[in-house]
C-alpha cells in the first residue's frame, strides 16, 4: 500500500487517495486506487499481507505512466464496496515479482515513451554491493533522506537511489544484516533513467526493497552466484585457494560439443565452459514442467502421496509446491549433438513468463530456433533468445 498525494506546491502533504496491489490464488495481480473519502470507510480493516473478499467495485483500463504491475485493468471502489477478512489462504503468494534481467535495463529504459516518464516501472533483484550510508540532500520539496548501492547479477551492474523513508528503513535494515553476504536486494515498482552509457534506478512512492527475503528467487540467486563463482567486490579470492578446494575458475573458455563430452574428470565438474549450440527441438514427450519443493536452497521434485505433495530430495511435506520449467531440449553444433535440459531460471528469462502463466493462458511449446550458450559439464544449462509458442 502506498498513498498518492497533491502535486500542488501549497498542498504537498495532501493525501488525495491510497493505491493497493492485489495479488490472488491465480498469481495475478492488479493494481487498485481507492479515493480518501470511500478508504476512511476501510481503513481499519485493510492492513498491508491481509487477506481479503472485495466486492462490488469497478474497473477500468490503466491509464498514465510508471504502472506498478503489468494488468491493462485497475480497480477502484465505489460508495457500495464491501471490504471481508477472510482466513489464510495457502494458495496465494506473498509476494509476486515481474523482474527485469540487469542486462537488459539499457534496452528497456530506450524503449520507453518518455525518457521521464516511462509506461511501466521495474522489479530487479541482485546482489548489494557498494552501500553508501544514509545522507540528506536539498530538494525542490526540502531536505530529503537518501541511499545509494549498487545492484549486479554478477555480470551487469546499475546504480540504485533510494528515497525518503524508504531510505531511513533500508539504511537501518542493512546494518542489520550487513555481515551476511552477499546481501540479495529486490527492488520493485523503480523507474530507470540513462545517464551516459548507463542506466540508474530510482526508487518511487510505491517502491518497496526486500533484503535477504526468504523467496525462491533469492534462493535461486545465491545458487546461480555459486555456479558462477561470484566473488563479493569488496573482497579478493585468496591465492592459496585452488580449484580442488571447490572454487571456480574466473576464466570461460569456449570449446566445441565434443570437446565438453571429453571432460568427465572430477575437476572439471566445477568449471564453466562456453558452448554456442543450435537448438533443433524441444522434448514435448517428456514433460516441460514439474512440481518442485519450495524449501530454501531444495527445488528438488515433489510426489504426490496419499494426498500431500512430498520431496524426494529433502523429505519435506510441500501444501503448494511450485510449478518450474523443465525443458529437454536437442541442440548441436559442427562437432556434436548433445540433449540438454533448460531449467527454470535460464527458461524463464527465454520465455518471459512463469510455467503458472503459460498453463493459463493454454500455451505449448511448438518450435525453437535458437543459438545461444552456456553449459556446465554434468549439470546441462543453457539460455536462449527466441523461442515459438503457439497457443
Amino acid at each position: 500500500m502506498w498513498t498518492s498525494v497533491s502535486n500542488s506546491s501549497t498542498a504537498s502533504d495532501t493525501i488525495k487517495g491510497y493505491n493497493l496491489i492485489l495479488l490472488d490464488d491465480s498469481d495475478c495481480h492488479v493494481h487498485a486506487y481507492v479515493y480518501l473519502d470511500y478508504w476512511k470507510m476501510h481503513s481499519d480493516k485493510i492492513v498491508e499481507g491481509g487477506i481479503y473478499m472485495f466486492s462490488n467495485f469497478y474497473t477500468k483500463k490503466t491509464l498514465g505512466t510508471l504502472k506498478p504491475v503489468s494488468s491493462k485493468l485497475i480497480i477502484n471502489f465505489s460508495p457500495t464496496t464491501t471490504v471481508d477478512p477472510i482466513d489464510d489462504d495457502v494458495m496465494i503468494s506473498t509476494h509476486k515479482f515481474e523482474f527485469v534481467d540487469l542486462s537488459e535495463l539499457f534496452i528497456v529504459a530506450q524503449a520507453n515513451g518518455s525518457a521521464e516518464f516511462p509506461e511501466f516501472s521495474t522489479d530487479v533483484v541482485g546482489v548489494l554491493e557498494s552501500y553508501e550510508e544514509l545522507s540528506k540532500i536539498g530538494t525542490k520539496f526540502g531536505q530529503r533522506e537518501i541511499v545509494h548501492f549498487r545492484i549486479t547479477d554478477g555480470r551487469d551492474s546499475s546504480k540504485v537511489t533510494v528515497w525518503g523513508n524508504l531510505a531511513i528503513v533500508i539504511d537501518a535494515r542493512y546494518k542489520e544484516i550487513s555481515k551476511e553476504e552477499p546481501v540479495i536486494v529486490i527492488v520493485t515498482t523503480t523507474k530507470l533513467k540513462i545517464f551516459h552509457t548507463s542506466v540508474q534506478i530510482s526508487t518511487l512512492p510505491a517502491s518497496k526493497i526486500y533484503l535477504n527475503l526468504d523467496h525462491d528467487v533469492v534462493s535461486e540467486m545465491r545458487q546461480r552466484l555459486r555456479e558462477e563463482g561470484y566473488v563479493h567486490s569488496g573482497k579478493a579470492i585468496s591465492s592459496s585457494t585452488t580449484q580442488s578446494e571447490g572454487s571456480i575458475s574466473n576464466t570461460i573458455h569456449t570449446i566445441t560439443l565434443k570437446e565438453l563430452s571429453e571432460k568427465t574428470e572430477t575437476d572439471y565438474l566445477k568449471m564453466n565452459f562456453l558452448c554456442k549450440v543450435k537448438v533443433n527441438n524441444v522434448e514435448e514427450s517428456d514433460g516441460w514442467w514439474y512440481r518442485s519443493c519450495s524449501k530454501m536452497d531444495c527445488f528438488g521434485e515433489v510426489t504426490k502421496l496419499e494426498g500431500k505433495y512430498k520431496c524426494s530430495t529433502c523429505n519435506q511435506n510441500n501444501p503448494v509446491p511450485q510449478k518450474r520449467f523443465k525443458l529437454f531440449l536437442l541442440a548441436e553444433d559442427s562437432t556434436e549433438a548433445f540433449n540438454f535440459v533448460l531449467y527454470d531460471r535460464a527458461a524463464k528469462r527465454l520465455v518471459g513468463k512463469t510455467v503458472t502463466k503459460l498453463i493459463a493462458e493454454g500455451f505449448e511449446f511448438d518450435v525453437v530456433e535458437i543459438t545461444d550458450h552456456g553449459h556446465t559439464p554434468g549439470s546441462a544449462r543453457s539460455t536462449s533468445k527466441k523461442i515459438k509458442l503457439e497457443k
